[in-house]
């Protein structure tokens, strides 16, 4: 059995528009920030996480890739996958789609790395949050990537 990739639908509030009648670049960020980071709650890594372990992921690296405009009030869901996971990294990609016409408006790939944030410094996630990831990204690798989508970001730099 395939786990289902955590979705949510949301709309285009018109205050996002800008002076070009469609969702402003900022807001596709704001959207994928604020509201991905609502999912990774579904994955072991969400607000819950944060309170009960002082520990969360901070964004080391993001690439948007905007394919389609949306325009004001257009029904949209954001999934989110995970690609990749390590001892303390995490490697995301969101897909935000127009649902009322069925297009990939934009995608964002994010590296993330986990944190300690009474140290501030970067810690291995716990052996049971890492096993969870991994089965995760096992999970969501037998759903299809989008057509056309092209891996930009690495888990790890190239040494």
């Amino acid at each position: 059995m395939t786990q289902d990739l955590p979705s949510t639908p949301l709309a285009v509030d018109p205050a996002w528009i800008d002076e070009y009648g469609h969702m402003n670049a900022a807001h596709y960020v704001g959207i994928f920030d604020r509201v991905g980071f609502e999912l990774l709650r579904q994955v072991g890594v969400g607000l819950d996480y944060t309170e009960a372990t002082r520990c969360g992921i901070y964004t080391m690296n993001i690439h948007v890739a905007y394919l389609r405009e949306v325009l004001a009030g257009d029904p949209l869901a954001l999934r989110i996958r995970l690609l990749e996971a390590d001892d303390k990294r995490l490697l995301c990609l969101m897909e935000l789609t127009q649902t009322r016409d069925g297009y990939l408006a934009a995608t964002m790939e994010q590296l993330s790395l986990h944190v300690d944030l009474q140290t501030r410094r970067a810690k291995p996630f716990p052996p049971d949050l890492a096993a969870r990831l991994a089965q995760t990204v096992a999970a969501h690798a037998r759903h299809p990537l989008p057509q056309g989508y092209r891996r930009l970001l690495p888990l790890k730099a190239p040494r």
